[in-house]
């Protein structure tokens, strides 16, 4: 698998607020903004400019790679898109605990909680994109995409079994090089 730069969008208000996105859009917090900067800046650090970059279609993907890399065309890739979270997508935590509390408590890591909603995705259909998504790469690129998307992405590449995923972080901010099945964090 060629090397891949992945950024997570920047911090939207779904995100403060602790309610699920999903496929459903917030604008970026003025936090998120400055994230996405921080982004362009280790980029800047980086040799960025022949790689195509593949972005979710989601807004708040877009506004991320227009500020981190403004002069790269965006290739917008549905597969990329966030997992779908069904019933759940725009709640809080306690609007989930309540319509739905053995459920909810039930969901012990945020993948849990993915993978369980109702009318959802689960993490087997984010699998299948994703690994389409990966199939089709050759060579090096950059993706901007979401959580569960770049958390399934990095498992792949890193041959890790789904229980071992729970235990990937997926910060905002922050460039993950992947290249020969290991990553690093670039702040």
């Amino acid at each position: 698998m060629p090397p891949l730069l992945l950024l997570r969008h920047g911090e939207t208000e779904w995100n403060h607020a602790g309610r699920i996105q999903g496929s459903l859009d917030s604008p970026l917090t003025p936090r998120g903004l400055e994230q996405a900067r921080e982004q362009r800046a280790i980029l800047a650090r980086l040799e960025t400019r022949d790689l195509p970059l593949f972005v979710s279609p989601l807004l708040r993907a877009r506004l991320t790679a227009g500020i981190a890399l403004p002069d790269h065309a965006q290739t917008l890739d549905p597969r990329l898109t966030e997992i779908a979270c069904g019933a759940w997508e725009g709640l809080t935590p306690a609007e989930r605990a309540a319509g739905w509390p053995a459920l909810a408590a039930d969901c012990d890591s945020d993948l849990a909680l993915y993978d369980k909603a109702p009318g959802g995705e689960g993490l087997a259909g984010v699998e299948a994109r994703v690994r389409d998504f990966l199939n089709g790469l050759d060579g090096p690129a950059v993706v901007v995409a979401h959580k569960v998307v770049l958390i399934v992405m990095r498992g792949l590449l890193r041959g890790l079994d789904r229980g071992a995923l729970h235990r990937l972080e997926a910060p905002q901010g922050v460039v993950i090089r992947l290249a020969d099945g290991q990553e690093t964090i670039l702040r």
